[in-house]
């Protein structure tokens, strides 16, 4: 009987520390990133865009860009947005084009908006264009110490873009990304009277 005993004892212990280890192990686990952007309340607009852009590129794709043959390329631009993808962890891109205009507005970005206003995130640029009716603002997620993330979202008449970034973005080094990845020509710091516009240039390939 007291052998039958022991080896219970031994087994509730045994389970008891099995338990803890695995409960220490979940608390251990970095939560989901606050840098990654929920988009779901987005998706109701594919059915209404005449064109939409949906790109999803984690970290596990990020390393199978060859980083090595953009560093020793020739073409400066590659070796900088090189720099630039080996500390990030995910760019995401939403992009709808309409018809006509007002075929978006407010209650379709309200679940972006909310947590862009979360601890963390700060506005750092919001450029308004009157004369074409384009609104570019640059979201910050900063945890003192160095960037997490970063979010572009820009409003035109019949074209609505969300450029989600994860990892520590260079700022100096970030419009190397523009037409790479999906992520289209922003063009935030031009001249907002420039009347000369040049036309968005087709996405580069990785």
């Amino acid at each position: 009987m007291r052998t039958i005993i022991n080896a219970t004892n031994k087994l509730v212990h045994l389970v008891a520390a099995v338990t803890f280890a695995a409960t220490l192990a979940a608390a251990q686990q970095p939560p989901p990133s606050a840098a990654k952007l929920q988009t779901e309340s987005l998706e109701r607009l594919a059915t209404k865009a005449s064109q939409v852009v949906d790109v999803n590129i984690d970290e596990r794709v990020l390393r199978l860009v060859p980083i090595k043959m953009l560093m020793e390329s020739s073409d400066k631009d590659e070796q900088i947005a090189a720099q630039l993808l080996k500390e990030l962890k995910g760019v995401y891109v939403r992009s709808y084009e309409f018809n006509a205009p007002g075929e978006y507005g407010e209650s379709d970005v309200s679940g972006v908006r909310t947590q862009l206003r979360s601890p963390g995130w700060t506005r750092i640029v919001n450029v308004i264009q009157k004369k074409d009716g384009r609104t570019v603002e640059v979201h910050l997620l900063d945890d003192g110490a160095k960037i997490g993330g970063l979010a572009v979202v820009a409003f035109e008449p019949r074209r609505l873009t969300l450029v989600n970034i994860v990892g520590n973005v260079d700022m100096e080094k970030l419009s190397r990304l523009e037409g790479r990845f999906g992520i289209p020509e922003l063009n935030i710091g031009r001249d907002q009277d420039d009347e000369n516009e040049p036309e968005t240039k087709p996405a580069k390939k990785p």
